[in-house]
């Protein structure tokens, strides 16, 4: 298979709709981070309360505990649309009236009623992302599968970094927060009514419907259980392989994480320098890599880019080793932003890809929250002790460490190629 023809697959178009959806999906995330909290330090707001804010993020993490409403509850009104459709555009009118509510409430005269509306766009927002997600697998076949996290993870970041991270800056800068707000929700929910007209409602079996109020002990089961009863029945003893295989795949990236704003600073690099560097420069690193994810997993299939992904991430972290022995060197950080990001955005579409193959199109949204939650919140809590690490043994030994926890994940996925027959995975 050809590398044009890979490149081709790029511009199918319900690979270009789910582009769309992923800038959707980044917009209001990107608003909960750096614009609140700069917005909240600027008028005097204790770092404390700041700090305890970064907790709404949790909704993206526990969206696994509502996402079988958004898999088996029907609208009413709206049900008419489709399940995902409705769904979806329920989801995005709340998320724009938040995001209208946070702009125009006060923080420093109502900041109880402030973080309530923060913490309801977080909740709306990630109930977004759960139909996303469904949506991006249930629209394209399995083939198409890497394309589309690729162009998803492009539109998340360019919804996430330059639509909420910097035009609303340059918004409030000019004509203050509550306008940036406005125009940024104004431009999410326009772009969200063109969308939802535009797509189609994917195709899906989709099993008899039960009510919750007729039968609510039943709907439980067919709504909570049968989901998880579902993936160990098509995986056996298997399952605790792939559910190894997710925990690790991305746990020496995640543990570094934390440390690597404290490790520029100590170095010596300038904000301007981690502005332009690590931030501008890494995100299209890290564009870069996710498309030609997409385009190797198109050509190569799905294991072969587990491994080669499993492989990336410990070396990723050997250029942290040398700049921490360097000491502040320009071009040596840009050589390792570049492999870090790049690395980042490959193996970003190819875990998503991993996670989207595993999941049944019955319960779609309901297995991928379930399994994201599973890549997510472990390596999150474990993370948490990166800074007990480094104030124990520095910056040397602990990004030594980063990269042995890598290994794993290498073990585990050269364990799922000798299975893939079984798995049923190219």
């Amino acid at each position: 298979m050809s590398w044009l023809f890979s490149l081709r697959s790029y511009f199918q178009p319900r690979v270009l709709f789910i582009a769309a959806l992923g800038v959707l999906s980044g917009l209001p995330l990107g608003l909960l981070i750096d614009p609140l909290r700069y917005w909240l330090s600027e008028i005097g707001i204790e770092k404390s309360t700041i700090g305890l804010l970064s907790l709404v993020m949790l909704s993206y993490s526990l969206k696994m505990f509502w996402a079988p409403l958004v898999d088996r509850l029907r609208i009413p009104y709206l049900k008419k649309i489709g399940q995902r459709k409705s769904w979806l555009i329920l989801s995005q009118f709340l998320t724009f009236f938040c995001i209208l509510a946070v702009g125009f409430i006060d923080p420093s005269q109502k900041l109880n009623v402030f973080v309530l509306f923060v913490l309801a766009l977080s909740f709306f927002s990630a109930t977004q992302d759960i139909c996303v997600d469904a949506m991006r697998i249930e629209l394209v076949d399995k083939k198409s599968i890497g394309e589309a996290s690729a162009v998803y993870i492009i539109g998340y970041r360019l919804g996430a970094i330059f639509l909420s991270q910097v035009i609303t800056f340059y918004i409030a800068d000019a004509f203050g927060w509550s306008m940036a707000y406005f125009v940024i929700g104004s431009i999410f929910i326009l772009s969200s009514i063109f969308l939802i007209f535009a797509l189609p409602e994917p195709t899906r079996f989709e099993i008899s419907y039960i009510s919750i109020i007729k039968n609510p002990g039943l709907w439980f089961k067919d709504s909570f259980i049968l989901p998880l009863s579902d993936l160990i029945s098509r995986y056996k003893e298997h399952l605790l392989l792939l559910l190894f295989l997710t925990f690790t795949y991305r746990l020496s990236d995640m543990f570094l994480g934390p440390m690597a704003m404290p490790f520029y600073q100590e170095i010596g690099f300038t904000k301007l320098e981690v502005a332009q560097i690590t931030n501008f420069y890494g995100m299209w690193m890290t564009i870069i890599g996710g498309l030609f994810a997409g385009l190797t997993l198109h050509k190569y299939g799905l294991v072969r880019n587990m491994i080669a992904g499993a492989i990336f991430v410990p070396l990723a972290n050997i250029p942290f080793i040398f700049l921490n022995i360097l000491g502040k060197d320009l071009n040596f950080l840009i050589f390792t932003i570049t492999v870090d990001n790049f690395s980042q955005g490959f193996i970003s579409v190819v875990g998503i890809t991993f996670l989207s193959n595993m999941v049944s199109k019955t319960y779609t949204a309901t297995q991928y929250a379930l399994l994201f939650g599973l890549v997510v919140i472990p390596p999150n809590i474990i993370s948490s002790g990166s800074g007990f690490v480094v104030e124990s043994y520095g910056f040397q030994n602990f990004f030594i460490l980063c990269a042995l926890l890598g290994l794993p994940a290498i073990i585990f996925s050269l364990l799922v190629w000798r299975k893939r027959s079984i798995f049923g995975f190219d």
